[in-house]
């Protein structure tokens, strides 16, 4: 994911939607100025939306007019009605190579333990050994 602007830039960004009551149509052009999602996998697409939705649903309600607060609403609705539509292409089941990995890690941490685990021992009596 490619970060366009950096964390003063993002908050000129987000104050600028809120003074201008950025509703449901401006979702693409607010993406579009803070990160570059052209070509990236469905999940990292919903994390970036989901970054985004979560950002301007902590600003302060004072920041938006009064006769804005309905288009806050309906930008965070469209926010995690894009959330929602790329997550539903993706499966909840683990992949193939996600199992593999799954098993190769556990084997690894098993494998580490088990040398920890004999290191310590032999530790121990070396130590037995010297008194």
């Amino acid at each position: 994911m490619n970060i366009k602007v950096d964390a003063v830039g993002l908050t000129v960004i987000l104050l600028t939607a809120a003074e201008a009551g950025w509703g449901k149509g401006k979702v693409p052009q607010l993406m579009a100025q803070i990160v570059d999602i052209v070509g990236i996998d469905k999940n990292t697409r919903a994390r970036a939306y989901r970054l985004v939705r979560d950002a301007i649903a902590e600003l302060p309600l004072t920041i938006w007019a009064q006769d804005k607060l309905g288009a806050r609403r309906e930008l965070l609705d469209e926010l995690s009605r894009q959330i929602t539509a790329l997550q539903a292409g993706m499966s909840n089941f683990p992949t193939q190579e996600e199992l593999r990995e799954d098993a190769w890690r556990i084997e690894l941490d098993a494998q580490y333990r088990s040398e920890n685990s004999n290191a310590a021992r032999a530790r121990s009596k070396s130590m037995a050994r010297q008194d």
